[in-house]
């Protein structure tokens, strides 16, 4: 379709021919943690005094914004913030985040033309009361138009929903194998874990904001190790934590473990007799993580010498 430069101030066209949104998924809930997003298009036609379709300008089109229908006021064009709760939308896909399955079938459509033109919005809430969208449009001379209520697809309700909460049963830790070549003093082997949830019989997938307080760190009775250290590691990075670590990382095994949403801990064995010398045993800390629904976990991970295993509780 051809964008037209109107002359500023000049009006173009008369009315609306098309102007309707809708859900692109069939789904109309999404969880309201402020980063779950949920893609909606927009669909835009307009006709001139004689009824016939006509180009809009670049401008006319940008002017495009989401309506609280309840209160007529626009959303807030931009990201999340977590100290506000409402709704959102932005014209940028978090590819990190998926939507929820559909909770209806998909309805809506684009209908062919020279002169039909579409925008796609990503909405986020961190509201708890739903919403009902309109659209708004400002045409060149200034008025605005907002798309009929009682027209199919004029309007959209958008359902909030709390961010799912796991128990603490629901997470388990699986030992892996891990090989681990190190050139330093600092690791005489390693064991690979890696975190699990499982939801309707599906792994749960983590994505962002991850964070480990300290590495965990106990000293070693078995006389053939110096001690032992365990390194977080999520969607293929090291998990970032507040502590200085002095000895090695073993990056290669645990960003391999961790690809693909999981996360994993790299279970380090010290060299007797190398640099790894464990002053104070930090057993357990606090682990954070938004899973690819965008909603927030907090757990702690621990180390038990007995059986030397990486656990995890909330």
């Amino acid at each position: 379709m051809e964008l037209k430069n109107n002359e500023p101030g000049v009006a173009t066209w008369s009315d609306l021919k098309t102007f309707k949104i809708f859900s692109v998924s069939g789904g109309n809930q999404l969880y309201r943690n402020g980063y779950q997003q949920l893609k909606v298009k927009v669909v835009v036609e307009v006709e001139d005094w004689l009824w016939g379709s006509v180009a809009l300008s670049q401008s006319e089109l940008d002017s495009i914004v989401l309506v609280d229908a309840l209160t007529g006021l626009a959303l807030t064009k931009d990201r999340y913030r977590e100290d506000i709760k409402d709704w959102r939308y932005t014209e940028r896909e978090d590819s990190r985040f998926r939507q929820l399955p559909p909770n209806g079938p998909i309805q809506g459509s684009v209908p062919s033309g020279e002169f039909v033109y579409t925008k796609d919005f990503y909405v986020t809430t961190r509201s708890d009361t739903p919403i009902d969208l309109q659209l708004c449009i400002t045409r060149a001379d200034g008025k605005k138009f907002l798309s009929s209520k009682a027209s199919e697809f004029g309007s959209l309700v958008l359902i909030p929903l709390a961010p799912a909460v796991y128990r603490s049963e629901q997470y388990s830790v699986r030992a892996i194998p891990a090989y681990y070549s190190s050139q330093s003093p600092d690791i005489a082997k390693v064991e690979g874990f890696v975190l699990e949830l499982i939801v309707d019989q599906q792994r749960m997938e983590f994505v962002a904001d991850f964070f480990m307080r300290t590495h965990l760190q106990i000293g070693s009775s078995d006389n053939r190790y110096s001690g032992y250290y365990v390194v977080g590691y999520g969607a293929g990075r090291a998990i970032r934590t507040s502590a200085y670590l002095s000895w090695e990382r073993p990056d290669a095994v645990g960003r391999n473990l961790s690809e693909k949403g999981a996360v994993a801990f790299v279970l380090a064995f010290g060299k007797k007799g190398g640099p790894v010398w464990v002053r104070e045993n930090r057993n357990s800390a606090a682990l954070e993580m938004r899973d690819v629904f965008g909603n927030f976990h907090q757990l702690r991970v621990g180390i038990t010498e007995e059986t030397l295993a990486v656990w995890v509780a909330r």
